[in-house]
C-alpha cells in the first residue's frame, strides 16, 4: 500500500474509541452533512461505506489506501476521517493529500468534500483555512429530529 510506503500507520484503527466515533458519524449522518455542509434540505436515507479503497487511477492502478468513511447523498460523496487526537497536522495533511490524488470508485477525491473528526478542536480553524471540512466528536452531543 502506498500509504505504508510513506510512513502513514494509522495507529487509531487498533482503538477501539475510533470505531465508536465510526459507529457515531455513521448513526447522525444526516445532521452531520447538515451542519458541518450547511446543507439547506435534510438528506435522507444517506449510504454510508467503512473504509473505502483509494487507488491512485481511475482505471484501479496501485492502492493509496483507505479512507474511513464514504457517505453519498444525491450525487455528492463526502469523505470522513475519524482521528483519536492529531498529535501531527503535517502528517495528516500529507495523508489527505495524499487521498486526494486518488480515486474512489473510479471518482477523484479531490472533489469530495473531506472532513476530519476529532474529539479535540485545538487544529479546527487551521484544518478549515487548507481546504478540510471538521467536526468535533462529541457523543453527548445529541442532534434534534429533523436537522440541526
Amino acid at each position: 500500500m502506498l500509504q505504508e510506503r510513506f510512513g502513514f500507520l494509522d495507529a487509531d484503527l487498533k482503538k477501539p474509541e475510533h470505531d465508536t466515533m465510526i459507529l457515531y458519524i455513521e448513526d447522525n449522518i444526516e445532521d452531520i452533512l447538515m451542519l458541518v455542509l450547511s446543507l439547506p434540505d435534510r438528506p435522507k436515507g444517506v449510504p454510508v461505506k467503512w473504509e473505502p479503497v483509494v487507488r491512485l487511477s481511475q482505471e484501479g492502478g496501485m492502492l493509496v489506501g483507505f479512507v474511513d468513511l464514504l457517505a453519498g447523498y444525491g450525487l455528492s460523496r463526502v469523505l470522513f476521517e475519524a482521528k483519536t487526537a492529531i498529535p501531527s497536522l503535517g502528517e495528516l495533511f500529507r495523508q489527505v493529500r495524499m487521498y486526494k490524488e486518488g480515486y474512489i470508485g473510479g471518482e477523484p477525491v479531490s472533489e469530495m468534500p473531506f472532513v476530519i473528526v476529532c474529539p479535540d478542536d485545538t487544529h479546527a480553524e487551521t484544518l478549515r483555512r487548507q481546504g478540510l471540512y471538521f467536526l468535533k466528536y462529541d457523543p453527548a452531543q445529541s442532534f434534534s429530529m429533523g436537522g440541526v
